[in-house]
């Protein structure tokens, strides 16, 4: 789906949908992520009267934990204002300054701005790198293996 992001953001339209991770070939290089994930984006206008995208994700993601290699459910929910700029010096002065910058996020203003490619790069963005239960106490190879250093020192 593509929008002309600045009207789109300046008439404060709003956009919702689904992106079933087994589709996304991006996601699925990383891991075997499942589930789907549910998007609405909407236009509106910054403080500064700058044009922005405020795009919301949530949903349940099933993986497989990397410590037990059993089923894990991870829940993610997330809010992104992304501001669009008209050149990419201003993106960079505003992503880059030194100074306390309200924007988060930053992109340029397109005709056909691919709306899809925005919800994937959220998503991979909030995949974790080694999913895990929380409860779940992994490999205890430290408590196994004693520690060289300790084995010399009994030779000493």
């Amino acid at each position: 789906m593509y929008i002309n992001n600045v009207k789109f953001a300046k008439s404060a339209h709003e956009i919702s949908g689904e992106l079933a991770l087994e589709s996304v070939e991006r996601i699925q290089e990383i891991g075997e992520f499942k589930g789907t994930i549910k998007y609405t984006l909407k236009g509106s206008v910054d403080r500064l009267n700058r044009p922005t995208l405020i795009l919301s994700i949530y949903g349940i993601i099933s993986a497989l934990c990397q410590n037990c290699l059993q089923p894990l459910e991870l829940s993610v929910e997330n809010q992104t204002p992304i501001t669009i700029f008209f050149n990419e010096d201003q993106l960079d002065a505003a992503l880059f300054s030194e100074s306390e910058s309200d924007v988060s996020d930053g992109v340029l203003a397109e005709d056909e701005f691919d709306v899809m490619q925005l919800v994937e790069d959220e998503v991979i963005m909030l995949l974790p790198y080694a999913a895990k239960h929380d409860s779940c106490i992994g490999l205890s190879y430290h408590d196994k293996v004693e520690s060289p250093f300790n084995i010399l020192k009994q030779i000493i």
